[in-house]
């Protein structure tokens, strides 16, 4: 509260919208092999007659139809939960569909800071930011898909605020 006025926090950062592009990606090489491997399992059960042909046939259905529900339905929803907000004191981060999470860091506590870039981020203009904290296994923040000039600056504005390397 300032002056007897409540001060609102801004807005959450959105991440960059190309990230969809990149998770329907992702999720069409993972649902390749999903498939494939449907694909194999439903052969061998079948010629060996563990599972029916009909049953096999709706194994490999079920997990396509599956695959193309993740594939159209998850990356959207996933981009529409993920946000950050930077104060001059801590990071926020926000996402999760059914499980949401929101992770803050003392930007203190911060020891340093990565930048990712893979071959199909790199295609898209997209990088992932990591952040690295001093303490236990969950001393990894991830900030995926910005764009990769923004998480450049990102990075530089979080070096700059972080602390003093003092842990």
């Amino acid at each position: 509260m300032i002056n007897g006025t409540q001060q609102s926090e801004p807005p959450l950062q959105r991440l960059d919208p190309r990230v969809i592009r990149l998770w329907r990606i992702s999720q069409a090489i993972n649902g390749a092999f999903w498939l494939t491997g449907a694909l194999v399992a439903a052969v061998v059960l079948a010629w060996n007659r563990v599972l029916s042909p009909p049953l096999a046939i709706l194994l490999v259905a079920l997990v396509f139809a599956s695959r193309v529900f993740l594939f159209l339905w998850y990356p959207p929803k996933a981009y529409q939960h993920w946000g950050y907000r930077l104060d001059g004191m801590v990071l926020e981060i926000h996402f999760g569909i059914w499980w949401k999470t929101i992770q803050l860091l003392p930007l203190s506590r911060l020891q340093h800071v990565d930048l990712h870039a893979g071959p199909l981020e790199r295609a898209l203009g997209l990088a992932t930011l990591t952040l690295h904290t001093a303490g236990t296994h969950d001393a990894v923040l991830v900030i995926p898909g910005l764009d990769a000039a923004q998480a450049a600056r990102l990075r530089d504005e979080l070096v700059v605020k972080g602390g003093d390397d003092g842990v």
